[in-house]
C-alpha cells in the first residue's frame, strides 16, 4: 500500500513539473503567433554604434543612448512598414536604445542627404517660406495618392509650427511643420534641421507631439553636434567653378525638381495609361458599331425557284 502511495506522489510531481516547464514555451509561442508581419520584420533589424560613415562625406558619432539603423533597413521601415514615399537619399535612422521601431510612442530621427547643391548664405537668408510651404502642400497632394494606395493616413494640410530661420553661424536651416490628418486624428509635429555642406545638406527629421517641440529641438541639436562633413565636403569647401548651386531663389514659387518628383511621374504615368485604355475602348466600340451597321445594311438576295420558269 505504501508503495502505491509513493508511486502516486511521484507521478503527480512529474506531471506538475512537465506543465511548469512547458508553460513558458507555450506562452512564448502564443506571443509570437500574435505578432504581425511588421513586428516580425522589425525584429530582424540590426543596429550600429560608435563612429559611422553614412556616405556623401557624412560622419556620425552615434550619441550615447541611441543606436543607428542603416540606410537599407531604414527604407524598409519608413517606406514599407510606415507607408511613406520612397526616398533613395535616406542614410539611416537614430533610435533610442530602449525603444523599438514599432512601439506606439516611437521617437526616431531619420537622416537623409539632399543633393540639391550648395545653398549660398545670401540666398538662405532670403528664402520665401510662404512659397516653400505652398511647394510642400503641392507635393503633398501627390504623396497622398501613394499613401492612400498603401492604406496610410492621409495628410489633409500643414502649417509652420514656428517661423523658419537660418542659423548663419552654424549653416543650419530650421523648420517645423504641423501636419493635420483625416478622421480627426491628432496633429503631428514634423521638425527638420538641415546642416548645409558643399554640394547639399544633411537633413535630420524628427516626429512627435506639437507640445514636444522644445524637447525635439534639443534632441536634434545634440545629434547635429555629433555629425560633421569630412574634409573636402564642408560648407567652406565650396568651389564656385565646379559645384552646382541650390535653386532656392526667393522669386521661385515652384522648384523645377518638384515637377519631376517620383510621385508626380507615377501619377502622370497612371493618368496616361488610363487615358490610353479609355481611347482604346472607345476605338474598339466605334469599330464594332461600324461592323454591326455594315452587316445590317448588307443586301439580301432571295433565291428564285427555277421551276417557276
Amino acid at each position: 500500500m505504501r508503495t502505491f502511495y509513493c508511486c502516486v506522489v511521484i507521478l503527480f510531481c512529474l506531471i506538475t513539473s512537465f506543465k511548469t516547464l512547458s508553460a513558458p514555451r507555450e506562452d512564448s509561442l502564443c506571443r509570437y503567433d500574435k505578432l504581425d508581419s511588421s513586428d516580425i520584420i522589425a525584429a530582424t533589424f540590426s543596429y550600429k554604434a560608435g563612429i559611422q560613415d553614412l556616405g556623401n562625406g557624412i560622419i556620425l558619432n552615434v550619441p550615447a543612448g541611441y543606436r543607428l539603423l542603416d540606410a537599407s533597413q531604414t527604407r524598409v521601415l519608413v517606406e514599407h512598414l510606415w507607408s511613406n514615399p520612397e526616398d533613395s537619399n535616406t542614410r539611416g535612422m537614430l533610435l533610442p536604445e530602449r525603444m523599438g521601431p514599432m512601439d506606439k510612442n516611437f521617437r526616431g530621427i531619420v537622416i537623409t542627404f539632399e543633393p540639391s547643391g550648395h545653398l549660398e548664405e545670401q540666398v538662405a537668408t532670403k528664402i520665401n517660406y510662404n512659397k516653400l510651404l505652398l511647394d510642400m502642400e503641392d507635393a503633398l497632394r501627390y504623396q497622398n495618392v501613394l499613401r492612400r494606395q498603401k492604406g496610410a493616413g492621409i495628410i489633409t494640410g500643414m502649417y509652420w509650427a514656428f517661423p523658419p530661420f537660418f542659423d548663419k553661424r552654424n549653416h543650419l536651416l530650421h523648420w517645423g511643420r504641423v501636419l493635420r490628418f483625416e478622421n480627426n486624428l491628432p496633429p503631428v509635429l514634423n521638425y527638420e534641421i538641415r546642416l548645409l555642406g558643399r554640394r547639399g545638406a544633411i537633413c535630420f527629421t524628427a516626429i512627435g507631439k506639437v507640445t514636444e517641440m522644445q524637447q525635439i529641438r534639443k534632441q536634434l541639436q545634440m545629434i547635429i553636434a555629433a555629425t560633421h562633413f569630412t574634409n573636402g565636403n564642408t560648407y567652406a569647401d565650396f568651389n564656385p567653378n565646379t559645384d552646382p548651386l541650390a535653386n532656392w531663389a526667393a522669386e521661385d514659387s515652384r522648384s523645377v525638381a518638384s515637377w519631376f518628383s517620383p510621385a508626380r511621374l507615377l501619377l502622370a504615368f497612371r493618368s496616361l495609361l488610363l487615358m490610353t485604355l479609355l481611347l482604346l475602348c472607345i476605338t474598339l466600340f466605334v469599330v464594332m458599331m461600324q461592323v454591326y451597321h455594315q452587316l445590317r445594311r448588307k443586301p439580301t438576295y432571295r433565291k428564285i425557284d427555277e421551276r417557276l420558269n
